[in-house]
């Protein structure tokens, strides 16, 4: 006979778009929210008894509900103000808010710019026993540098094709994910922080390699701000192959890339205190 193991159940992608009304001028909020529950609801599986099973489609207006009131650039705030409430109900053990929020440019006081890859992403996890989580990040954050980075002395054998280079171009979509313990009073201000530094650090040091880069980012931001209990980054590298204009007859001057998506190199490393 089976045994039911570990399950959950829940909503995802619920998009939501806020205005935050000023006098003069107005902020505006665009944000998918996942909630995953866990609870006591093995009788659904094994049974076909739905009684402790909160449905999905409440989860989503839930997040609207809920929206009007404490949606605001305190991602981590709304994350927290929905676990509280699905932990009131009592067949649910624990609650894991993810938020992913679109950026958008200001142009004038009432309008906006968007359409780029970055997103500020925020989690809440809680359980009914007080434990629990709340973590921050960015994702998306595509950026390139065309020098300040090198990549040389590594192992050779038979199948190394690849030469060594003491100064090359450097792209990556950055996607950081950082623990906050305490959470800091002002986490959208924290955000703002961390997503400088990881900029700062990337354009404004030289690095050996994609790991040494993400270590030089994690040791800034640690260094800066204590809330950040550890950062795990992950740095997909994009490269930018040379074009060999010799075919041609040119020059070749190592000025001409061809970019492509894959495959790709794919760095990760998390940094701890």
């Amino acid at each position: 006979m089976g045994r039911l193991g570990e399950n959950r159940w829940g909503k995802s992608e619920v998009r939501v778009s806020k205005i935050h009304r000023g006098d003069e001028r107005d902020e505006f909020s665009d944000v998918a929210v996942q909630v995953l529950l866990t609870g006591d609801v093995g009788a659904a599986h094994i049974d076909g008894d739905n009684s402790q099973v909160l449905p999905t489609d409440t989860m989503r207006n839930t997040v609207y509900g809920l929206a009007q009131e404490h949606l605001t650039d305190d991602l981590e705030g709304f994350g927290s103000v929905l676990c509280e409430h699905f932990l009131q109900r009592d067949a649910i053990e624990s609650a894991s808010v993810s938020i992913k929020e679109n950026r958008w440019a200001r142009e004038t006081a009432t309008g906006f710019i968007g359409g780029g890859s970055e997103r500020r992403t925020a989690q809440v996890v809680q359980d009914t026993s007080g434990g629990g989580s709340v973590s921050a990040g960015v994702d998306g954050l595509v950026v390139l540098k065309t020098r300040g980075s090198a990549f040389s002395g590594f192992p050779r054998d038979e199948f190394t094709i690849l030469p060594e280079l003491d100064d090359r171009l450097l792209a990556t979509s950055v996607t950081a994910d950082w623990v906050y313990q305490p959470v800091p009073a002002d986490t959208s201000a924290t955000w703002e922080l961390v997503r400088g530094l990881v900029v700062d650090s990337f354009f404004g040091e030289w690095s050996a390699s994609v790991q040494h880069q993400g270590w030089l980012m994690a040791e800034t931001v640690l260094e800066r701000v204590p809330e950040i209990a550890e950062i795990t980054f992950h740095l997909p590298n994009q490269h930018h192959l040379p074009f060999d204009l010799t075919r041609f007859g040119l020059e070749n001057e190592g000025t001409v890339f061809h970019p492509v998506s894959e495959p790709y190199g794919d760095i990760g490393l998390t940094v701890t205190r």
